[in-house]
């Protein structure tokens, strides 16, 4: 169980959030929409203790992972090099099983070789994903996760994400494609006057 209480985050003078409280279960999938700059990402990097804020409460014991709305990347490698090193950010292994199924079921696997930077902003953001399938995360937190595919890459990306929530895997990801978001996840949320707001409709 995740748990964050009257969370508030303020940039100089000016309030971002403000007494949030929000709760997430096992096998959950979150979206968060909202406009630019109302504070999507800001509340992801909380969560994950990215960056500090200004009162309330976050609780937690379980492994958080957040991947940016940015390519998380190392230009010069390869996917694989790419996520060795980011493994070992994370203190975890590299899986070749995993790692050889993950590109199969992105559609990356004739990309192996190649250098992350001559990549598409759409292979990128498979290879995002490719990241995550390879790293142990009770929580993962992502910026954006359609952003930049075409239709067969969400179809691709909404799959994942149910498999995950098969598994109790939780999932909390901005996006600013509603009615995508909407198709997997268990609740939707909308960022409004600095406060997170469930959003029924």
């Amino acid at each position: 169980m995740l748990s964050v209480e009257k969370l508030s985050k303020k940039y100089s003078n000016k309030s971002i959030l403000n007494d949030i409280n929000f709760s997430l279960s096992g096998g959950e999938i979150i979206s968060i929409s909202g406009p630019n700059g109302s504070g999507k990402t800001t509340f992801l990097k909380c969560l994950a203790n990215l960056i500090n804020f200004d009162s309330g409460k976050i609780i937690s014991d379980k492994n958080f992972v957040f991947l940016s709305d940015k390519p998380n990347i190392f230009g010069e490698l390869t996917i694989e090099e790419n996520l060795k090193i980011i493994l070992r950010q994370y203190g975890q292994f590299f899986d070749e099983e995993c790692f050889s199924l993950s590109l199969k079921q992105l559609k990356i696997k004739s990309l192996e070789h190649l250098q992350l930077k001559f990549f598409s902003r759409g292979n990128l953001q498979r290879n995002k994903l490719l990241i995550a399938m390879n790293i142990d995360w009770d929580y993962l937190l992502i910026d954006e996760p359609f952003s930049n595919l075409d239709e067969d890459g969400i179809k691709i990306f909404q799959n994942i994400f149910q498999n995950w929530k098969k598994n109790n895997k939780s999932i909390i990801f901005s996006s600013h494609m509603i009615e995508k978001s909407k198709e997997i996840s268990t609740k939707n949320f909308i960022i409004k006057n600095q406060d997170l707001v469930q959003n029924v409709i």
